[in-house]
């Protein structure tokens, strides 16, 4: 199981006549990085909440907006009344007007509305803390559900690798023989006398240089070892696939410098745009 590291999760808790809201959207990221977006009434939480997100969700740049809203219009009020009407009399005092009419500018002066209480209950705290890992947990279900799609597709580039560099290693049985035949066919068609044992020895060399049979071990097993990490029962993998990756390419362009073969190099060709696809999914893989 892979999981992506972008993805989304909301959660919403009503009590006391409000609502929170939190919501977690998640990118790409080398490691975790976190952003909140808080009332300051929660700030004394974030320590608590980054404890609890970094748990969840390993890894990503992460945007966390947490907001409330009043559902119930007589809890929302907070109108210091005292404070309204004595400011209504000050300035009836210094210009008798109607209530209607003074009532606005009242509005816009100091303390109209009642200070709100920024300390949090035990029973608030906990609301906050498990809304948040709400959030998360369905934002942990975003990522495996994308992380579906992006593992079906690096099956299906792991294998296009896995494809050509079979035909590479059928093609490559029969290249010196080939070469070896025709150079000793060249050489009768001049008519030039050769030594025999010279002839072995500068194969030989020729075949050391284009032997790429180590390579395609090397590049066999790299790619059961990808195979394996993605069935690894792990959250976190992404990093872990991106050095096989790198280990995928070293042994992809080193046969594409030895193939000499115009055949090989376009199926060498093609493993590289297999792999070039995998090194972009990965980037996206926790």
């Amino acid at each position: 199981m892979i999981f992506s590291m972008t993805g989304y999760g909301k959660a919403e808790h009503n009590s006391q006549g409000k609502k929170l809201h939190i919501e977690i959207k998640s990118l790409n990221s080398k490691s975790l990085d976190l952003n909140f977006r808080v009332p300051s009434k929660y700030r004394g939480l974030e320590l608590s909440a980054r404890k609890a997100l970094s748990k969840a969700l390993h890894r990503g740049k992460l945007e966390v907006n947490v907001f409330e809203e009043w559902v119930d219009a007589q809890e929302a009020a907070q109108l210091n009344a005292t404070v309204v009407h004595n400011y209504l009399e000050q300035l009836k005092a210094i210009q008798p007007l109607s209530d209607e009419t003074l009532l606005p500018l009242a509005m816009r002066l100091p303390n109209v509305l009642a200070a709100t209480k920024d300390e949090l209950t035990d029973e608030e705290q906990a609301v906050f803390l498990n809304t948040l890992k709400d959030a998360a947990s369905k934002l942990v279900m975003y990522r495996q559900q994308e992380g579906m799609s992006l593992g079906k597709d690096l099956n299906v580039q792991l294998e296009q690798i896995d494809t050509q560099q079979k035909h590479i290693a059928d093609e490559a049985a029969s290249r010196i023989d080939e070469r070896r035949q025709k150079l000793e066919d060249n050489l009768q068609q001049i008519a030039l006398e050769y030594d025999q044992e010279r002839l072995e020895q500068e194969l030989v060399y020729y075949l050391e240089k284009w032997d790429i049979n180590e390579e395609l071990v090397r590049l066999q097993h790299h790619l059961e070892y990808f195979h394996a990490t993605l069935q690894e029962d792990t959250p976190t993998k992404g990093k872990k696939l991106g050095f096989i990756a790198q280990e995928l390419g070293r042994e992809i362009n080193t046969i594409g410098s030895k193939a000499n073969d115009a055949g090989l190099q376009k199926r060498v060709v093609m493993m590289k745009d297999a792999l070039e696809r995998i090194k972009e999914q990965v980037l996206n893989a926790l």
